[in-house]
């Protein structure tokens, strides 16, 4: 192909572009009206990341490298398809941001600091000027090949100057940020659909040579060689790190964030667009095997495989396909240098030039700022392709495509994770970020940008010292890439770690923003917003602004956005928190910057329309002069409107006119709704009502005025959710007269309920003492029976009395478990000094635990609990008994500790243990481990979950199979209280024991007996009663009293107790009763009596008998 030809084709290729972009623009409102189209060309346009380096360059990766070619499509799918919600977190952050560039995003989420912002485009010009001169390279090499001159430095020069033109005219049409440009979105989509048809013509190509032409050894050579490529143990580090660095490139890079997130006409577009651009990298990945294969196979080893993609159809005489190859690849970077330089022009200017025009001297002058700013961003775009162009000739024309897309992608990771971090959460350390950013920079460029341009003799002088940029410090053999990543990506992190860590607060405002005077009232701040966008903008949006009024925050975020629209959100930010907290610039000098500004920032109809079309409900927006400007399909739907009535400026009293034929408006003179309804739209009023249409549908109307004139509506159909709310409305009539019945029913059955609680408790009294009445004689007669018998048949009364202790567990727990479930026990808490109370409780369990071989031992137990001691009691025997029954070897220590403000008891023991999943289990009705065979029903830990709540306290369980257990009771914790410490008893000297006459008083004759048979068999006289009258007969002649509390005739063993005191004071007596109640118990305690609960153990009435002697004959 000659020269000319391949001249006349890319500059052809250009003037399309040129055409394209120019039609769209003037045309736009054509194309708005067909969404889908807009939106496949903008999933086309994010084919723009498919630069020279994917169409030229891949091919050659694949042949030198194997997998190395594959990460930069994988990564990027992986992302698109498996992150979805990734994606829209992205896209919503950015949208909340307003954010028009990765650098505004990134500062705006690390608390919108310009340093951040700056280092952003700085790292993004710097990595994408060797990305721009690829593109040029590739330009430049691919004319020179194809027509076998050389002319690429020629080439490069004139690419560079048409490209810059072609981003200067459609990238920097305006100085305003708030203007998308549609026609380089569709220019760019054109671009993408012609790269991947030019490549799939060349890979069709090679496919059918391959078939047809190629010698079948060549083939099986080729083949082989692939092969070897693509061999799993060639699946080294580097391509990890290639796709570790290529993953986030599909958004990091300035293009793609550019067009994926700035072009797009809602939040949801990127995710919507995923599916398309995933299936067009996949084929452009796809595409470079058969035209690797048909190089290596048709191709030798003095072409470079880069250009594989030009030469295949060269070496098969096809001119048709070589136009096709020269086209593509003159598109993939034409497209590329245009959108980045775009991208970065803007990030330049608003992050990097706007202070210098601040303080420029023609800042005063009306717009000067607005033509600067321009000027600025296409001095940026002519800046950006000169480097780019100054790269390119500098680096050696034998490094390959790859590489230099490597460092340019290396250079994007260094802001990679600072984008992660933003898109999940705002408000991010700036420090860190400013730290880790330079960091990251500095050896981005040491290790990887610098060697490509070094010259050879200071590269090999510093070869294998420590500053040595391939082997930093000597450290690795790594390949250039994984070596540069590495150090630059890795200490960038961890920079950002280690600043992050020290928790330090944001640093300051930028030095030109700082020592601003406050703004002092709403009026000033409107005057401030009103230099960048216009009085008559800020008049719309600030309609209240008045001298003196105090500036609120919906009024402060309205301004900032206002001029955020002109400058960007970085800057905005930080020039409006400058105005209201102080700064370097003054009021007068702000107001300078943009006077005509916000003149140019119009209402887009074309974009209204496209993001109605998102909306569930109807839309319709008139303007001013009262004609229809913008709608959606909702809203044709829901109206019907015959075909061709609704259209851009139609006014609207005719579609009110045609509605209110219908009868949408009820009954009346047509023309007196229409002028009705449209004085209601000319007073810019708001309202909302429902209207019930003819069709028998109902239509729910909203609308409120548009800032400078017209009115917006939105029509909801309600007709389900009136039909509804009708039904309810109905139901709620029926639901009073209901609740109004409901309500005398439930006071009636709450009556009932107390009334049965209150008899449930009684009951619960009375069974209490009839069901113990019988096992405490039995138990006695057992007891007086052991004294009589031989040991063989003692043994036989020992098992009787086992079985009766056992019942009598088995029924006070059900007992105490029924009372305390019907409400039955109210805990009357005093003072408890725990080491008095838990020395005594651990010595009346030492002799059970020594009977097994058992240790039982009581550690620290300071502390004193407010609480009932008869329910602790009840706790810590259980926690004892189990600890007892469940340990076969070691022992058992009681002891407790601090919890924060409570007590721990804490009952340790060397047991079986439970398993974790058995632990809650313990605690239910009638549950026992299993593992060892023991005494009980498994009713102990159920009482005691019960009691724990009535006394405000918690049980705690820690175990392990095997190992033992701990059950701890937590007690709030209160003074220590010298009254809470009994007083300790002294010890009863050993002495004779001598006969006793002893007075059994009880109502039950069998009680009588056999409590009178268990003291006969002990050498005592018993004396029986079954009444206070008989009882005192008695009184003179008897050593010590054992009364029962219940008598017959409403009588009661205290008062009983009480009259015996009175003839006989001192006289030993304990009252021997089965009930529980409460105030029984704190009658009994006032009287010093002490109460042996029945059954009665026989041991604690021997006891008793013992002291009484002892007081009769001590003098």
């Amino acid at each position: 192909m000659s020269l000319r030809v391949a001249a006349i084709l890319a500059l052809a290729l250009i003037a399309a572009l040129f055409v394209l972009a120019s039609l769209v623009e003037r045309r736009g409102s054509r194309l708005q009206e067909r969404p889908r189209l807009r939106h496949f060309t903008y999933t086309l346009a994010l084919g723009v990341y498919c630069s020279s380096w994917t169409f030229y360059g891949a091919v050659g990766s694949a042949v030198r490298d194997g997998w190395s070619y594959l990460p930069i499509y994988l990564a990027p799918i992986v992302l698109l398809l498996g992150a979805p919600r990734f994606l829209e977190r992205l896209s919503d952050a950015v949208a909340q941001e307003q954010a028009g560039t990765v650098s505004d995003f990134i500062a705006a989420r690390f608390g919108n600091d310009v340093v951040v912002a700056r280092l952003v485009t700085v790292i993004a010009l710097l990595g994408s000027i060797p990305y721009v001169a690829l593109q040029l390279r590739s330009i430049g090499s691919a004319m020179a090949f194809v027509s076998g001159q050389a002319v690429e430095t020629a080439v490069m020069v004139v690419s560079a100057l048409l490209l810059a033109l072609f981003a200067a005219a459609f990238g920097a049409r305006r100085y305003e940020l708030a203007g998308r440009s549609e026609g380089l979105v569709y220019a760019i989509g054109l671009e993408s659909l012609i790269k991947v048809a030019a490549l799939a013509m060349v890979a069709a190509l090679a496919a059918s040579l391959l078939f047809t032409s190629v010698d079948p050894a060549a083939l099986a050579s080729a083949t082989a060689r692939m092969a070897e490529r693509f061999e799993p143990g060639r699946l080294t580090i580097d391509v990890a790190v290639i796709a570790l660095i290529s993953a986030m490139a599909i958004i990091a890079l300035p293009r793609q964030f550019y067009m994926g997130l700035a072009e797009a006409q809602g939040p949801r577009d990127l995710v919507r667009a995923r599916f398309g651009l995933a299936a067009y990298l996949a084929a452009m990945a796809l595409l470079v095997l058969p035209i690797a294969l048909a190089g290596m196979a048709m191709i030798g080893p003095g072409i470079s495989a880069d250009l594989y993609v030009l030469d295949v159809p060269i070496e098969a005489g096809s001119g048709l396909v070589v136009a096709a190859a020269l086209i593509g690849g003159v598109s993939a970077a034409a497209s590329m240098a245009i959108v980045d330089t775009t991208a970065l022009a803007t990030m330049v200017s608003n992050d990097l030039a706007f202070p210098s025009v601040l303080r420029s001297r023609t800042a005063a002058q009306e717009g000067a700022i607005g033509r600067r700013m321009l000027q600025l961003r296409r001095a940026s775009i002519l800046g950006i392709m000169v480097l780019a162009l100054a790269w390119a000739l500098l680096v050696s024309p034998s490094s390959s495509l790859a590489s230099i897309g490597l460092i340019a992608f290396a250079a994007m990771a260094q802001f990679t994770p600072h984008l992660i971090m933003a898109t999940y959460r705002g408000n991010r350390d700036p420090l860190a970020a400013r730290a880790s950013l330079a960091t990251g920079l500095v050896l981005w460029f040491y290790t990887l940008a610098l060697p490509p341009v070094l010259p050879e003799a200071l590269l090999s002088g510093l070869y294998d010292t420590l500053f040595d940029p391939l082997r930093l410090f000597g450290i690795g053999n790594a390949s250039p890439i994984v070596h540069g990543v590495l150090w630059s990506l890795g200490a960038n992190i961890a920079v950002y770690g280690l600043v992050a860590a020290r928790g330090m607060g944001a640093p300051g405002l930028p030095r030109f923003l700082r020592g601003q005077r406050q703004v002092a009232d709403l009026a000033e701040l409107a005057e401030l917003t009103a230099s960048f966008v216009g009085r008559e903008r800020v008049a719309e949006e600030l309609p209240h602004a008045r001298k003196g009024l105090p500036i609120d925050r919906r009024s402060a975020k309205k301004a900032r956005d206002l001029i955020a629209s002109v400058v960007g959100t970085s800057s905005a930010r930080a020039l409006v928190t400058s105005a209201l907290a102080g700064g370097t610039m003054s009021l007068a000098e702000v107001a300078r910057v943009l006077d005509e500004g916000g003149q140019s920032l119009r209402f887009s109809r074309q974009l209204l329309a496209a993001t109605f079309e998102n909306i569930d409900a109807g839309i319709s927006v008139v303007d001013a002069d009262m004609n229809l400007i913008a709608w959606n399909t909702r809203y044709l739907e829901l109206f019907d409107y015959p075909p061709g009535m609704v259209r851009a400026g139609v006014p609207v009293a005719d579609l009110i006119r045609h509605n209110a034929r219908r009868g949408d408006f009820g009954p009346g003179d047509v023309e007196f709704h229409v002028r009705k309804r449209l004085g209601h739209l000319r007073r810019g009023l708001e309202h909302s009502f429902e209207r019930h249409r003819s069709d028998g549908r109902v239509i729910k109307t909203v609308g409120g005025p548009m800032p400078g004139g017209g009115y917006v509506m939105s029509f909801t159909d309600i007709t389900e959710e009136a039909r509804v709310r009708e039904e309810l409305r109905h139901t709620l009539d029926q639901l009073e007269h209901r609740v109004a019945e409901r309500t005398s029913d439930l006071s009636e059955a709450n009556r009932r309920l107390a009334e049965s609680d209150s008899e449930k408790t009684r009951f619960l009294a009375a069974a209490s003492h009839d069901l113990l009445q019988p096992l405490h004689a039995a138990r006695l007669f057992a007891a007086a029976l052991d004294r009589e018998v031989d040991e063989r048949p003692r043994q036989l009364v020992r098992r009787v009395e086992s079985a009766i202790v056992a019942a009598e567990d088995l029924l006070r727990a059900l007992l105490d478990i029924s009372k305390l479930d019907a409400g039955g026990v109210t805990p009357r808490p005093e003072p408890v000094n725990l080491q008095a109370f838990l020395t005594d409780l651990v010595d009346s369990f030492r002799p059970l635990a020594e009977e097994k071989g058992l240790s039982l031992r009581l550690g620290p137990v300071p502390g004193t609990v407010e609480t009932d001691p008869a329910l602790l009691r009840s706790v810590m025997q259980n926690f004892l008994t189990n600890a007892v029954r469940y340990t076969q070897r070691g022992g058992i220590v009681v002891g407790v500790r601090r919890r924060g403000e409570s007590w721990r008891i804490d009952v340790v023991d060397s047991g079986v243990g439970i398993a974790p999943d058995r632990v809650e289990t313990v605690f239910g009705e009638f549950t026992r481990l299993g593992e060892v065979e023991v005494e009980g029903l498994g009713l102990g830990l159920a009482l005691v979950r019960r009691i724990a709540r009535l006394l405000g306290g918690r049980i705690s369980v820690a175990s392990k199979p095997g190992r033992g257990s701990r059950f701890s009771f937590g007690l709030p914790a209160v003074a220590d209280d010298a009254a809470a410490r009994p007083a300790v008893k002294e010890a009863v000297p050993a002495r004779q024991v001598r006969a006793l006459s002893v007075l059994v008083v009880d109502n039950d004759p069998l009680i009588v007996e056999a409590t009178s048979a268990l003291l006969a068999g002990m050498g005592h006289r018993p004396i029986g009663a079954g009444d206070i009258a008989g009882a005192l007969a008695h009184c003179s002649e008897v050593d010590a009293v054992l009364a029962d509390y219940q008598l017959d005739n409403g009588e009661d063993g205290l008062t009983l107790i009480a009259a015996l005191r009175r003839q006989r004071p001192g006289l030993p007596v304990r009252l021997v009763t089965a009930e529980s109640v409460a105030d029984m118990r704190e009658r009994a305690r006032l009287m010093g009596v002490e109460i042996l609960s029945k059954p009665a153990d026989p041991e604690r009435i021997t006891r008793f008998l013992a002291e009484a002697s002892v007081l009769e004959i001590e003098p």
